[in-house]
């Protein structure tokens, strides 16, 4: 079997789904599949014929799909997948509830023509299957895994130490993660470890540039664009992830994945789509005030919290990539019987 793997980014551009997708494709091929990873340099309209020669030439069984990606910007390109190539075509959706109604245009191609779509939580696809009554095709729910692997070495855990992870994006929560810093050095805190770990994004080179001030200010060491081993390294050398997304936590959150396969107690807001087994699993704190009374001790006397050692292990078999990169080539294998 072959899978044409289709991605506006991968790596080493910065980009969390060109991570996933290349960490899928390693997984499928892990698992014997031949996977071909399409990129371009330009994903506008212009493109089209370069786009389908690329589709033709890959002469796979299969043509899948990441949307959205960095390197798509908003470009129609890759919503026409589905008519560029006579190959059955699946898509999955990265958070398409975030998407306004008047972006349709840019997802109908994958409700008339996909053989198949998959979400990461239920709610996107409930979100897709309310616009789109009248598709085609079958819709999945996976674990969108970890882009970060478990670390290969031991790790000795510092003591009450919180680390973030994430790009540097603006309304992510890593102005949360400052905040909560402040605090802590306000409350006399100044031997806690406090570590960002990330990258900047391009486009958003001043965010970086703040961060990196209110950082040295605070005290907070930073780890940047380090490769994913030595991330998983980092990430297992810390108690803590103090991980506020907006909406709350969700299956589709790569850098609460990361966490938990590394052993971190991931803090985090609980919100509406949060399963029960992540609030299991995970500390909540709505606001970097809360997240601070969690920390109010000194660093050693906050670090026992083993009855969170079970959750947090179940949860961290739901991110196990050989899994998922079997759950797709299942929805593969259908697809080819069935056409």
């Amino acid at each position: 079997m072959k899978i044409a793997m289709v991605s506006g980014s991968w790596p080493p551009e910065r980009c969390g789904i060109g991570d996933y997708s290349n960490v899928l494709s390693a997984s499928l091929e892990a698992q014997g599949i031949e996977v071909d990873r399409i990129a371009l340099d330009d994903w506008g309209i212009g493109a089209l014929g370069t786009y389908r020669t690329r589709l033709k030439s890959a002469n796979a069984d299969i043509v899948h799909v990441q949307y959205p990606a960095v390197g798509y910007g908003r470009s129609l390109l890759p919503a026409l997948t589905p008519y560029l190539t006579s190959r059955p075509c699946v898509v999955t959706l990265h958070e398409y509830e975030i998407f306004k109604p008047y972006r349709r245009p840019w997802f109908a191609p994958y409700a008339r023509r996909a053989k198949a779509r998959i979400f990461s939580r239920e709610s996107e696809r409930q979100a897709f299957a309310h616009r789109f009554p009248g598709r085609k095709g079958a819709d999945h729910i996976l674990a969108i895994g970890s882009n970060i692997p478990k670390a290969n070495i031991p790790v000795e855990r510092l003591e009450g130490s919180i680390a973030f992870f994430g790009l540097f994006w603006p309304g992510k929560g890593l102005e949360d993660f400052l905040e909560l810093a402040r605090l802590l050095r306000n409350l006399g805190q100044k031997d806690r470890v406090l570590t960002i770990i990330g990258a900047q994004v391009s486009g958003q080179e001043n965010f970086a540039a703040e961060v990196r001030e209110a950082a040295e200010e605070l005290d907070i060491r930073m780890i940047e664009g380090q490769p994913a081993d030595t991330v998983a390294e980092v990430l297992a050398g810390h108690h803590y992830a103090y991980l506020p997304f907006p909406e709350g936590a969700d299956e589709r959150r790569g850098s609460l994945a990361a966490a938990i396969v590394n052993g971190c107690i991931p803090v985090t807001r609980h919100g509406a789509c949060t399963p029960d087994w992540l609030k299991a699993a995970t500390l909540p704190a709505d606001t970097p005030l809360s997240a601070s009374i969690l920390f109010s001790g000194p660093p050693a006397a906050t670090s026992d919290k083993s009855y969170l050692t079970e959750p947090l292990s179940a949860a961290a078999e739901r991110y196990d990539w050989s899994a998922i990169a079997g759950a797709h080539s299942r929805i593969y294998s259908d697809i080819l019987a069935r056409s």
